[in-house]
């Protein structure tokens, strides 16, 4: 016959389950109670029962709000930053963007135990930083070209001016609604990119012809700064989302072609390596620095602002061959030197 399980011991088992932490904590700041959850969020090997808070979180933070509720009886919630053992400011000093962030809610069990309970919202927190450098980089991105475009709209309309000046700022306006064209372009792309529950339909297709389409497609750019680009491909078949690929390549290529001086080379080239196809794209321009390789395929994010505005690129490109990458359960890397080029390696399966 099973065992019996009393109500205390049921008790203890919720608690155990829970996927919040829970402390159970006394009027002299020592936990009396912790769950596994508890333990493993706040990275302790080991029961923290019987521990003063003051050796868990090294700040009194937390210690002043458990006399608070105890002084009276109200709930109380805060948010506590932790990296190791240190907490507050000092763990934002020490963990430098690695630090951990609880959201505690305390609340009096009676007039001797307080119950915490409390949630890691880390990735809640950085989903915001996100969220928010997002919408200031579109925004800024899209007020450029509309500050351009509604000026010298503005002029057209009002002042007298010749017909050369005319066609002058209303080519000027053409360029800069095309930036904006593309700019939203790439973010609707992204937006689909970025909703995992449309899956791309792969096909069977060659190196060869991708790299027909991209030549076709960049040909001109290449041609109006007088680069040459040399393709040469392996003949491999692979499975894949063929228009997706030839985009990414695309976008290598013309990153390759922007950041590259006039009458400069790049080089395009597929190989063979294990049960991956790589797409190689090199080029001998500027370069970008070893402390910006880790960020260059973040959204919007510039190596060089004054160069890449200069050269009409939207800041997104990059972040999609990473997107494009990542659903064909592929790699995309970096590697460079200032002053002497930088190769783009995207790697996909082969089947």
């Amino acid at each position: 016959m099973p065992k019996k399980i009393g109500d205390k011991d049921r008790y203890l088992q919720i608690i155990e389950a829970m996927g919040e932490g829970v402390l159970l904590i006394s009027r002299k700041h020592r936990i009396a109670l912790s769950n596994r959850s508890a333990e493993e969020m706040l990275g302790w090997n080991e029961p923290l029962k019987g521990k003063a808070i003051g050796s868990v979180f090294s700040k009194s933070a937390l210690e002043e709000m458990v006399d608070k509720v105890f002084s009276d009886g109200k709930q109380r919630k805060m948010r506590i930053t932790s990296y190791r053992r240190a907490t507050g400011s000092e763990a934002v000093v020490r963990g430098k963007g690695r630090e951990r962030q609880y959201e505690f809610c305390l609340t009096l069990l009676d007039d001797k135990y307080a119950v915490a309970t409390f949630s890691d919202i880390t990735m809640l927190g950085r989903l915001e930083i996100v969220r928010q450098d997002f919408v200031s980089n579109v925004s800024h991105e899209l007020k450029t070209p509309l500050t351009a475009i509604a000026g010298f709209a503005e002029t057209l309309a009002e002042e007298d001016l010749t017909e050369s000046e005319m066609r002058s700022f209303a080519r000027i306006i053409l360029k800069n609604s095309t930036h904006m064209q593309r700019i939203i372009a790439d973010l609707l792309l992204l937006t689909s990119l970025d909703r995992a529950e449309i899956a791309p339909t792969m096909e069977i297709t060659t190196d060869t012809k991708i790299l027909q389409e991209v030549k076709a497609y960049t040909q001109y750019k290449a041609e109006t700064k007088e680069i040459s680009v040399s393709y040469t491909p392996s003949d491999c078949e692979v499975l894949c989302n063929e228009s997706l690929i030839v985009q990414a390549v695309m976008n290598l290529v013309i990153n390759a072609i922007s950041y590259s001086p006039a009458k400069a080379e790049v080089i395009v080239r597929t190989k063979r390596k294990d049960d991956k196809l790589e797409f190689i794209v090199a080029d001998s321009g500027f370069g970008i620095a070893e402390e910006d390789i880790p960020r260059i395929f973040e959204r919007f994010y510039r190596a060089d602002k004054a160069r890449s505005r200069e050269s009409g690129g939207t800041g997104l490109g990059l972040s999609i061959v990473r997107h494009i990458a990542i659903i064909h359960r592929g790699t995309i890397k970096a590697e460079s030197t200032i002053g002497k080029g930088s190769t783009f390696t995207l790697a996909i399966p082969i089947s």
